[in-house]
């Protein structure tokens, strides 16, 4: 496995320093570059999304060399740039359409929860004026528990309210459900109709140095006074300064295997990183150096030509907070990451959630070894302190692997739709879904794997807190993280036997033909699916307790329902009985 990474020079190149030569031209390379790139961006979209524009007529590199005079190993890195934009922006649509889809799939639950309600309400009204006109009770839904006794109504906590105050607090009720299904109703047609729009409609453009900046341009105009007309000018002046260093300020040079330093564009010579400007003349950066993963880098000028790797090159114009100027350079290279498939003493596996780690090793058998929890706090902090204590995190478990001798499994998880889906959901839900970094942890295990030479690999981890509930909560007395660490370890490590159900669960998930499916890797996730949907409102805790399989032999057409059902009455009597409810 290849990872791709980029690693900043040692040092900052300013440009009123002599650490960089001939700096006029490579600043002038960078502005011609990005104009170069701006312009084939437009000229791209107009060719994809309005089939019109330069270059329906003539390839890019002609337009390139006609209109900058550039040569060919810059076209193809201008062109490189300005196609990823339009890529980027395909892409983006379509991670628009997932998000969209799923925040639609979320309004319309939310759209049948409020009719039902809405439906019961108007239900409950009907009743109460059948009851005034006739003296008779008609149940409004079924399984509702209200119950009418002269002019008092007794609720389902037996609570007893007069007849007329719940009549007036039952239209007052059937107001608000009204108005808020208009609401809700409304907003989601408003974002279908974005959703239709993004998938029929090309996306916007561009705009270069950032909209944000851009839009500033409308707060500094021409004032009445004299005074501030020439304050005025001023912000304008420092505003289109800042916008255009904003849109010149970096370059990307990618490289080439082909080419005996990794690229035809940058030399390296072991010391100087030389670099050809497009006016033909060399910019020279004096004691180039890498301080991570220099070996490797420096190992690429001397491996045989079929070992070679491209290196791709960039440059960052930045000012410091003394207004003077400097130039990052930095190298993308990809490196080989550490794998080792070898399982003959086990593994350390590990289930991550917003505020901590739940780490398991186990043997080669499967055997549970050792448990271990790693807590952090990432509330009302800052980007850099999360990274900061995500990565001190990380590097704690590859402490206990490098303890343990012992490759790490880890769940490989996608966020997108859940995080497009929290509109309605729990409010402390959403909070720890947000703070759920997963995108960092990942890179701080990919980092560590690569420094400390520990293997790790990723699985799937569906079901896998249903499996570890059901199966290790109970018969080892651990929480659901570390029990679902358990079972991604199992997983990982192919031994799925140790995940099959209990074989009474397992016979009733029969199918039509009446066959008693196969627990296998194929098939596990279709059987747990099933399971998880049956027992899908009794909270985690209640599997500390035993399963009352006995109740199986008790009734006549025993069924999972039957399970999940006496578990409900058995540990959930007040779910059970107020599920379905009337409130006042």
């Amino acid at each position: 496995m290849e990872l791709s990474r980029t690693i900043n020079s040692d040092k900052r190149y300013y440009l009123d320093e002599n650490t960089i030569e001939n700096a006029a031209s490579f600043l002038q390379t960078m502005r011609v570059f990005n104009d170069a790139k701006i312009d084939l961006y437009n000229a791209l979209y107009d060719q994809k999304y309005l089939v019109s524009g330069p270059l329906i007529d003539h390839a890019y590199p002609v337009f390139l060399k006609e209109k900058y005079k550039t040569n060919d190993y810059y076209n193809a890195a201008i062109y490189l740039a300005a196609s990823g934009s339009i890529s980027s922006q395909k892409e983006l649509k379509k991670y628009y359409i997932t998000t969209i889809t799923a925040d639609l799939k979320t309004r319309d639950e939310k759209i049948q929860t409020i009719q039902e309600a809405l439906d019961k309400k108007k239900a409950v009204k009907n009743s109460i004026r059948i009851y005034r006109k006739d003296g008779r009770w008609v149940t409004p839904y079924p399984r509702c528990q209200l119950k009418v006794k002269g002019l008092t109504i007794v609720l389902f906590n037996k609570t007893i309210v007069k007849l007329d105050e719940y009549e007036r607090s039952v239209e007052a009720d059937i107001r608000k459900l009204k108005t808020r299904l208009a609401l809700v109703t409304e907003a989601r047609r408003r974002k279908e109709k974005k959703l239709e729009n993004i998938k029929n409609l090309p996306p916007e453009r561009i705009v270069f140095g950032g909209k944000k900046l851009y839009s500033e341009k409308d707060t500094v105009g021409i004032k009445k006074s004299a005074e501030d007309n020439k304050t005025s000018q001023k912000a304008l002046k420092e505003w289109k300064q800042e916008f255009f260093e904003k849109r010149h300020q970096s370059i990307a040079l990618p490289g080439r295997h082909t080419s005996k330093y990794g690229n035809f564009l940058c030399k390296y010579d072991g010391k100087d990183l030389s670099v050809a400007c497009i006016d033909g003349t060399t910019t020279v950066f004096h004691d180039f150096k890498l301080p991570r993963y220099n070996e490797a880098f420096q190992n690429n000028f001397t491996c045989k030509p079929e070992d070679r790797q491209s290196l791709c090159y960039n440059f960052t114009v930045k000012r410091d907070r003394k207004n003077r100027q400097y130039i990052i350079v930095s190298v993308t290279m990809k490196l080989q990451a550490y794998e080792n498939s070898y399982y003959g003493n086990g593994a350390i596996s590990m289930d991550i959630n917003y505020d901590h780690f739940a780490l398991v090793e186990i043997d080669e058998t499967g055997k549970l070894l050792d448990q271990k929890m790693i807590r952090f706090d990432l509330v009302k902090k800052s980007t850099g302190q999360i990274t900061n204590i995500l990565g001190a995190a990380v590097k704690e478990v590859f402490n206990w692997c490098a303890e343990k001798d012992k490759r790490l499994i880890v769940e490989d998880i996608d966020l997108t739709i859940k995080l497009a889906s929290r509109k309605y959901g729990n409010r402390k839900g959403n909070h720890h879904m947000t703070l759920f970094a997963y995108q960092r942890i990942a890179s701080s295990i990919e980092n560590q794997s690569l420094r400390r030479e520990i293997a790790f690999c990723k699985i799937d981890p569906a079901y896998t807190s249903q499996m570890g509930k059901f199966l290790f909560m109970r018969r080892y007395g651990m929480s659901i993280h570390q029990a679902a660490a358990y079972t991604i370890g199992l997983v990982g490590m192919g031994l799925y036997d140790k995940l099959a159900p209990d074989l009474r669960m397992l016979n009733f998930l029969k199918t039509k033909e009446g066959i008693v499916p196969e627990f296998s890797q194929e098939t596990y996730k279709t059987i747990w699916a099933r399971i998880t949907k049956v027992f899908s409102g009794i909270q985690k805790h209640f599997f500390y307790r035993k399963i009352p399989y006995e109740v199986l032999e008790e009734r006549k057409r025993p069924s999972l329902r039957t399970l999940a059902a006496e578990m409900k009455v058995r540990y959930m009597p007040d779910a059970a009985n107020y599920k379905s409810c009337e409130s006042i």
